[in-house]
């Protein structure tokens, strides 16, 4: 049984914090803490018993909380649930760059991801390949979506298409290949792109598919395409199956920029976006935390409970800090960690050179495995279940190596490694040797020296 997770608030953040982010300084606190409490009293008898004596989110009204399945109609996949009090959903990013990458090393990392347990895959092909698409959604048990944005823009710029006529074939398309979800770019305006450009922003876009929109609200001097067509998407939607994933267009990418002035007036937007798409009975996830400082993640997440109307709102990792290039993967998953405790219904992994080099397959192997460390150690933080935990540790008290391998959040690879170094039960490791403060205690209890 899937063990669901409870609400958790930023209540327990600075209010000076609080108050430079720009953000309403009064953050209710909803939840009780007994301080008192130990970690082993919250230990459940097992994590069946813990999933049928636990309901999580109770002190939140019921339209607070929405969830709902991720598959197309026509996707003859399992899907997976969307939204608290589910687990937050782990994501993988792929697509062919022309001149860089092409479509069977990205169906690799496609593969990759699938074996390794991802819940989602979002194509970022930006040229009109797409046998990608069309092998994955064919091939693959996994929620799969990709960007309509990049298609948009070349229709319109490039082909000078009309623009509600591009928006339009492109998304038809997508909901008639059995696309499970569609990325857009709906939350920026045109006045929105010109104070950008002129603004003191670090970076001012992040997004590849916000610049881009933005590139066409101010080239062909007109207002966001997906606005205009918003109602006829949303009726794509809604018969098809297919989610939209409302984008950051103006999400921070520099930890220097979070809670800025634009990205709060951008999240508003989404909301009201996100309330027409759940009149219109239409599935919708927004995009919420990219680059923020670690402090200010349960603020964001706070802001998404309180404006979103229930939607489940997700995180590109996120990232904490900017510095750590060539580690990103680990940045975000310390960002992941704070995300999916306070909230976040889904995550996806950002890679060891997120912002200096396409992944490649081991690339996208190590971020995902660092990614599913830290929703676990979330999800240990939020339901209390220690009993994985508990018995890797029994198992390392006896030096039973065999027994904390099987234990391992990532057995086969601790299996490989223990069987290198051939340790045998009861065997010391070489940290401490014949210094072993385990094997020591058993030679003392036994009335050895």
């Amino acid at each position: 049984m899937t063990m669901e997770w409870p609400e958790m608030t930023a209540s327990n953040a600075p209010e000076s914090e609080v108050l430079c982010a720009g953000v309403y300084a009064e953050i209710g606190s909803s939840l009780e803490v007994n301080h008192t409490s130990t970690l082993r009293q919250l230990i459940p008898p097992s994590p069946q018993g813990a999933a049928n004596s636990m309901t999580f989110g109770d002190h939140l009204p019921p339209s607070h909380s929405v969830s709902y399945l991720m598959k197309n109609d026509s996707h003859a996949i399992t899907g997976v649930m969307m939204g608290r009090p589910h687990p937050p959903v782990l994501g993988v990013i792929i697509g062919i760059t022309p001149g860089a990458t092409d479509s069977e090393t990205e169906y690799a990392k496609a593969e990759r991801a699938h074996a390794l347990g991802v819940h989602t895959l979002t194509d970022l092909t930006t040229n009109d390949d797409t046998r990608l698409r069309k092998r994955v959604l064919e091939s693959l048990d996994i929620v799969f979506g990709t960007v309509p944005t990049y298609e948009i823009h070349r229709r319109i710029l490039r082909q000078c298409e009309d623009a509600k006529s591009a928006v339009m074939r492109v998304i038809e398309g997508l909901a008639r290949d059995g696309v499970d979800f569609a990325v857009i770019h709906a939350s920026g305006s045109r006045g929105m792109a010109q104070r950008v450009r002129d603004s003191a922003r670090v970076i001012p876009v992040t997004s590849r598919g916000g610049a881009m929109m933005a590139e066409v609200e101010l080239r062909a001097h007109r207002e966001n395409p997906y606005v205009e067509s918003f109602d006829d998407i949303l009726a794509v939607c809604r018969s098809s199956g297919m989610a939209l994933s409302l984008a950051g267009t103006y999400r921070p990418g520099s930890i220097a920029d979070a809670m800025d002035e634009t990205h709060l007036e951008e999240v508003g937007i989404q909301a009201e976006l996100v309330r027409r798409a759940q009149e219109a009975g239409v599935k919708v996830s927004v995009e919420l935390v990219n680059h923020v400082p670690l402090n200010l993640i349960p603020v964001y997440c706070d802001l998404g409970r309180s404006q979103l109307h229930g939607a489940p709102f997700g995180a590109l990792g996120p990232t904490p800090t900017d510095i750590g290039i060539g580690y990103d993967d680990v940045v975000g998953a310390i960002g992941a960690t704070t995300a999916a405790q306070h909230g976040t219904s889904w995550i996806t992994c950002v890679t060891a050179g997120e912002h200096c080099h396409l992944p490649s397959v081991d690339d996208i192997t190590q971020a995902v495995k660092y990614f599913q460390i830290a929703l676990h150690a979330a999800a240990v933080s939020c339901h209390g279940d220690l009993s994985q935990d508990a018995k890797l540790s029994e198992a390392r008290n006896r030096n039973d190596w065999a027994a904390m391998a099987h234990h391992a959040i990532h057995r086969d690879d601790a299996v490989a490694l223990l069987d290198r170094l051939g340790y045998h039960e009861g065997q010391a490791c070489t940290m401490c040797s014949g210094a072993c403060p385990l094997v020591r205690r058993k030679v003392a209890l036994k009335g050895g020296v």
